[in-house]
């Protein structure tokens, strides 16, 4: 792979069967293009989320053939200490956001069992759980600023990657722009779940009650992949 600046500590972190995704001469162009913007962003005291080492944190746990479920988010949380590369995950300690605890209630309507006590996701990407965002970094406080940086053919190769070498997996397609990676998914071969997204803005309008988590179990579990450790692995406090 061709030397970046500013995303150069984040790829040096990636599992190794990414690169692959990332060295083709397309998307070594794109990335380029997108490290130079980012590079004179910084340059202007622009703040950048998440911190430019966790850009592909979703990356570092698995590679694409490891991958059981897909998560699709849009792009990085923008506001202080929230985002951490990895699809509506924040760090322990950060206030759980309103997407992800309307994600927690029907994680416990659904599999009627204790939710994480913080928002850190990280233990799902632990277990094949790909969390990944169309757009991988946003301005602080500009919600989808980086959206026309030319993040979304990076994710399309992701997901295609995904796609081409998962022996078989389930993606989770919460929310319209979400349902658009459809077409790119082999669905012969992989389980395709859609729902409202978990927004407090759109969840009463399909996401509770879609009941995708037991689903997901259910589907791996007929195709000898195990299941997925949703929920606290003890009782936690509540979060609601």
């Amino acid at each position: 792979m061709q030397a970046l600046s500013y995303l150069s500590p984040a790829i040096a972190r990636i599992h190794p069967a990414w690169e692959q995704v990332l060295s083709t001469p397309e998307i070594q162009r794109q990335l380029a293009a997108i490290d130079r913007e980012l590079q004179a962003q910084q340059q202007q005291g622009k703040t950048i989320f998440p911190p430019a080492a966790q850009t592909f944190n979703a990356l570092t746990f698995t590679a694409p053939a490891d991958v059981r479920v897909v998560i699709l988010g849009q792009d990085p949380y923008h506001g202080d200490g929230e985002a951490m590369g990895l699809s509506f995950s924040v760090p322990a300690g950060v206030r759980v956001p309103p997407s992800l605890r309307n994600l927690y209630k029907e994680l416990a309507a659904d599999l009627s069992c204790g939710v994480p006590n913080s928002g850190d996701l990280s233990h799902w990407a632990q277990q094949g759980v790909l969390l990944l965002n169309s757009v991988f970094t946003v301005e602080k406080d500009q919600a989808g600023s980086h959206g026309k940086l030319g993040w979304q053919s990076v994710s399309d190769a992701l997901i295609d990657a995904v796609n081409a070498h998962s022996p078989g997996c389930v993606f989770l397609l919460w929310g319209n722009w979400a349902k658009t990676k459809a077409e790119r998914i082999d669905a012969s071969r992989h389980l395709v779940l859609n729902a409202a997204h978990p927004s407090p803005l759109s969840a009463s309008r399909g996401f509770h009650g879609c009941r995708h988590f037991s689903q997901v179990n259910a589907w791996l579990l007929s195709r000898g992949r195990g299941t997925i450790q949703w929920g606290a692995p003890a009782p936690q406090n509540s979060l609601f």
